[in-house]
C-alpha cells in the first residue's frame, strides 16, 4: 500500500526531528526551541502517524495472503 510506504518513513523522520530537537533545546536550556518545534511540527507528525497506523491496519486485511 503506497500510503503506508510513504507515511512510515515520513512520521519516523518527523518524530526523530521533534525528539532530538527538543532534547537539544532542553540541554541548551532554551525553551523557545522546545516550544517552537512543538508548535511547528507536532500536529503534522501526529496526523502522519495516524494515517500510517490506519493504513497499516487496513493493509493487513486487504493485501493478498501468501500460499505455502
Amino acid at each position: 500500500m503506497v500510503v503506508f510506504e510513504i507515511t512510515l518513513p515520513l512520521f519516523l523522520l518527523m518524530g526523530a526531528v521533534l525528539v532530538f530537537g527538543q532534547l537539544i533545546g532542553a540541554l541548551m536550556g532554551n525553551g523557545a526551541i522546545v516550544l517552537g518545534l512543538n508548535t511547528a511540527i507536532k500536529i503534522y507528525s501526529v496526523w502522519v502517524a495516524s494515517i500510517c497506523a490506519f493504513s497499516g491496519f487496513i493493509m493487513s486485511y486487504v493485501r493478498e495472503k501468501k500460499k505455502k
